[in-house]
């Protein structure tokens, strides 16, 4: 014979991984702890990155993607 199941068993499989979803996404937002840095050492960081090439260096520094890590546009002129 098959096994059935009641309605209110199968609604509680779903709500529990609902709740481990939720769990996940909270231990991903936690908070960062803000950190000091100085343009000199971003620039330093961006020539070890890139391998001492200033125009690679001036894409990296004035890029989209450190805007919104340092919440500052960078413009690199020259």
């Amino acid at each position: 014979m098959a096994k059935t199941q009641r309605r209110d068993q199968v609604n509680g499989r779903k709500a529990g991984a609902k709740a481990k979803v939720a769990r996940a996404a909270a231990r991903v937002v936690k908070p960062m702890r803000k950190v000091q840095v100085t343009l000199g050492d971003l620039i330093a960081a961006a020539f070890d990155t890139v391998g001492g090439e200033v125009k690679k260096v001036a894409r990296v520094v004035s890029s989209r993607s450190m805007t919104l890590a340092t919440g500052k546009h960078i413009v690199v002129v020259g």
